[in-house]
C-alpha cells in the first residue's frame, strides 16, 4: 500500500522534497501547495501530480506531510496536520517558540504520530562515520557561512544556519547546557547575519560556533576535539579527518570521503518509513525543540548586549 505525501510549501527545500518523493517507489505525492498558486500550478504540471489552493486540502487523503513553508507558519499547519491524523516532517526549525514545539511534540506523541525535523546534517555520511569513535568531546567547533542568497531572511542567522550546527552540538555533548555567550552583527537585513556563539556543558565540553549568511565564501564544516584524537569533518565534501596521538607525541592521521551523499533523499526515506512503521527517525521533534530552546538562549544573549537597525 502507498505512502501518501503532501507537500506544503514549495520554495527552494520544498522543491527538492518534491522531486525526491516522486522518484520514491511506493509514496504517492497525493498533493501540493504554495501560497504561490501559478508556483504550484508549475510544479503540479512537471510532475504530475495534484495542486491545491489550500494546505487543509492538500492533505485530504494524505498520511504523511513534509512542510517546507516560512518558519512563522510551521506551528499552525502542523498542528492541524497532526490533530487530523497525519505524520509531519517540518523543516528546520521546528517553529518559531519553543512552547508552539512543545505542543506539537505533546500532540504528536499523543496521536502516535511521527513528528520530524529536518536538521539534515545527522545523515551526513562523514559524520555518521566518525560517530562510533566519539567518547567525550572536550572542545565542538563549528563553522557554517555562505554569501548572501536572499532567502530565509523571515528569520535570523541562528534560525537560518547556525541552528543545524547546535543540533549537532547537542546529539554530540553529554552535559547540560549550562552557559551561553554570544556576538551578533546585521550586514545585509534587519536581523543578525553573523553570529559568534559559545556554550560550555556540564561535563566541561564546549562548543564554539560560528555562522554568517554575509560570507565570500561556503563552507560547513564541524571539529570535534577529544583528549587523544580529533575529527574534523567537512560537512560540504562529505571528508573525515581523523587525527589520533599515542601520547609519545606521535599522531597518526587518516582520510575519508564519502562515494556519494544525497542527506535530503535520507531524511525523506527515514520519515516515509516510520510513518509506515518500519524505525524512527534520526531528528525527532524531541531534538528540534531542544535545538530551537539553545537557539533562543542565543538569540536573548545578542539581544540583551546590541539592536540591529529596524
Amino acid at each position: 500500500m502507498p505512502v501518501n505525501v503532501a507537500v506544503i510549501g514549495l520554495g527552494h527545500m520544498g522543491r527538492i522534497h518534491l522531486s525526491k518523493l516522486c522518484a520514491f517507489e511506493g509514496v504517492t505525492v497525493s498533493g501540493i501547495c504554495d501560497i504561490d498558486d501559478e508556483r504550484a500550478r508549475e510544479y503540479g504540471t512537471q510532475y504530475s501530480v495534484p495542486v491545491c489552493t489550500a494546505y487543509s486540502d492538500a492533505i485530504n487523503g494524505a498520511s504523511c506531510a513534509v512542510i517546507a513553508t516560512p518558519t512563522e507558519s510551521h506551528y499552525t499547519i502542523a498542528r492541524e496536520c497532526l490533530e487530523r491524523g497525519v505524520h509531519v516532517f517540518l523543516e528546520k526549525p521546528i517553529t518559531v517558540l519553543p512552547e508552539e514545539a512543545r505542543e506539537l511534540v505533546d500532540l504528536a506523541r499523543l496521536r502516535g504520530l511521527v513528528l520530524q525535523v529536518g536538521h539534515l546534517e545527522r545523515l551526513n555520511p562523514a559524520l555518521t562515520r566518525a560517530l562510533p569513535r566519539v567518547t567525550k568531546p572536550l572542545l565542538i567547533e563549528t563553522r557554517r557561512v555562505s554569501p548572501f542568497t536572499g532567502r530565509s531572511t523571515d528569520v535570523d542567522v541562528v534560525l537560518d544556519l547556525m541552528i543545524h550546527d547546535l543540533d549537532l552540538v547537542l546529539s554530540l555533548a553529554h552535559g547540560t547546557v549550562q552557559d551561553v555567550s554570544a556576538q551578533g552583527i546585521c550586514f545585509v537585513s534587519r536581523l543578525y547575519d553573523t553570529v559568534n556563539a559559545r556554550v560550555e556543558f556540564s561535563d566541561g565540553c564546549v562548543a564554539s560556533l560560528m555562522a554568517s549568511r554575509a560570507a565570500a565564501h561556503r563552507e560547513r564544516s564541524i571539529t570535534i576535539y577529544e583528549e587523544r584524537q580529533t575529527f574534523y569533518v567537512d560537512l560540504m565534501q562529505g571528508k573525515l579527518v581523523t587525527v589520533t596521538s599515542t601520547g609519545d607525541q606521535k599522531t597518526g592521521t587518516t582520510e575519508f570521503t564519502c562515494d556519494q551523499m544525497d542527506p535530503v533523499k535520507d531524511e525523506l526515506l527515514q520519515f516515509v518509513m516510520a510513518a509506515a512503521g518500519h524505525g524512527t527517525p534520526s531528528v525527532s521533534g524531541v531534538d528540534g525543540l531542544k535545538a530551537l530552546e539553545l537557539a533562543n538562549r542565543i538569540r536573548d544573549h545578542i539581544a540583551g548586549k546590541l539592536r540591529c537597525r529596524t
